[in-house]
């Protein structure tokens, strides 16, 4: 899935790409940890940005039995 060249994918298809949600998508893009551009009110993320190759996705981190959105509260980090 690693291409070449600048193309632009909705928020939804980044989020499946990345298997996480789409408010978490557009948190990276706050943080300028995604690239992306606002057009016609909706974002697009740079697929380029998403860095797909070889890179760990949030499903990968989360410990099981662990939905990643906890705070650290129930101890399971």
């Amino acid at each position: 899935m690693c291409e070449a060249g600048t193309s632009f994918v909705a928020i939804a298809e980044a989020a499946r790409l990345l298997e996480t949600t789409e408010m978490r998508v557009l948190m990276m893009l706050k943080k300028k940890e995604l690239e992306g551009k606002l057009e016609n009110e909706a974002w697009y993320v740079d697929r380029s940005s998403l860095q797909l190759c070889d890179k760990p996705k949030a499903a990968d981190i989360v410990k099981p039995g662990c939905g990643g959105g906890c705070g650290s509260g129930c101890g399971g980090h």
